[in-house]
């Protein structure tokens, strides 16, 4: 069976910008990969591509091809409006994460750490509900929502170019993307209404663009790993996980 990678964020655009060469270079070597976004980015720009009331449908799209371009296996949407996850009712979005935890049962679970990478008050929101449910995941109740799961390692993306040296050196994991650059960069080109977000990526210094291109940056939750650890490889040292924690 496959290993299992969950990735749970906020909105569209989130995965590519933040961990775009990450996620390629595990799903080339065969992770199954698991996108939960929150909202659909109603809320955003439109960049003249749409209407206003059409932005979510248009954004929904745009995820689905960067998707396909990185390797994810299945983009799960829960629904939620955009600038409203902090007030999302908060049973009803751990159970759903919950239930999506114990069925995929993944080996590593990634999502924005506590200060959203950005700010957005919906990166913050999905990280505590994130943190919530695989702590809730893992206690044996509510049986219907799945059979109890321990996560191994949950891990916290941090974008490079908003970081100072000494905080990316401090950083538990620095994934190399270089191999996978042209694919992460691929996938950011479908959001095609994330014009902004690019414009800031070009007025960056050169150092910082190139950074940007081959590293990619996280941070190990020790108390909530099972299985905490440092180095180059996020799905590494997890063969002690036991059997009965596989996926199925």
């Amino acid at each position: 069976m496959a290993d299992q990678m969950l990735l749970i964020f906020a909105h569209p655009d989130d995965e590519s910008f933040a961990l775009g060469g990450t996620i390629a270079k595990y799903a080339q070597r065969g992770v199954n990969i698991t996108l939960v976004v929150a909202t659909k980015g109603e809320a955003g720009k439109t960049a003249d591509l749409c209407q206003k009331e059409e932005l979510g449908l248009f954004r929904e799209q745009e995820l689905i091809r960067a998707a396909k371009v990185l390797g994810i296996a299945e983009v799960i949407f829960l629904g939620y409006l955009d600038k409203e996850v902090p007030i999302a009712p908060p049973l009803e979005i751990v159970e759903t994460l919950v239930r999506i935890i114990r069925k995929r049962r993944p080996q590593v679970v990634v999502t924005f750490g506590a200060d959203g990478a950005s700010g957005h008050r919906d990166h913050r929101a999905i990280h505590h509900f994130a943190k919530a449910a695989i702590k809730l995941a893992k206690e044996p109740v509510v049986p219907e929502w799945g059979t109890p799961y321990t996560l191994p390692r949950l891990c916290y993306v941090y974008p490079g170019w908003r970081l100072s040296e000494d905080k990316r050196k401090g950083l538990d994991y620095i994934i190399s993307i270089s191999p996978w650059m042209e694919q992460k960069w691929q996938a950011i080109l479908e959001h095609r209404t994330q014009v902004g977000s690019r414009q800031r990526f070009e007025s960056l210094e050169e150092t910082v663009k190139q950074d940007y291109l081959s590293r990619e940056y996280f941070e190990c939750d020790v108390e909530l790993s099972t299985f905490p650890g440092r180095g180059e490889d996020i799905m590494g040292n997890l063969e002690r996980v036991d059997p009965k924690c596989s996926p199925k």
